[in-house]
């Protein structure tokens, strides 16, 4: 590999373990997510909660004026199924 490619591949890795981290996080405090943020949409990363709001222009100004990574995650009302996906900006 040449060096242009060996830093896209380092890159990619990064963003990945990234990530990943942002959705250890989720995991990790889905109970506490659940009973305080019903039915709102979060900003988040791996460092915690950056905004909370049910209105998702609001989340993601103050998400936006952090100047952190971040991942959205709508909380559902109800506990009985969680599908977690990643959004990409």
């Amino acid at each position: 590999m040449n060096p242009k490619e060996n830093n896209i591949n380092y890159q990619q890795s990064q963003a990945r373990d990234k990530e990943y981290a942002m959705l250890q996080w989720l995991n990790l405090n889905r109970r506490k997510l659940l009973a305080s943020y019903k039915n709102q949409y979060i900003a988040y990363n791996a460092n915690g909660l950056i905004a909370h709001s049910e209105n998702l222009q609001e989340v993601l100004a103050q998400a936006n004026s952090s100047k952190e990574d971040y991942l959205i995650y709508l909380v559902p009302k109800r506990s009985a199924s969680i599908q977690i996906l990643p959004i990409h900006f």
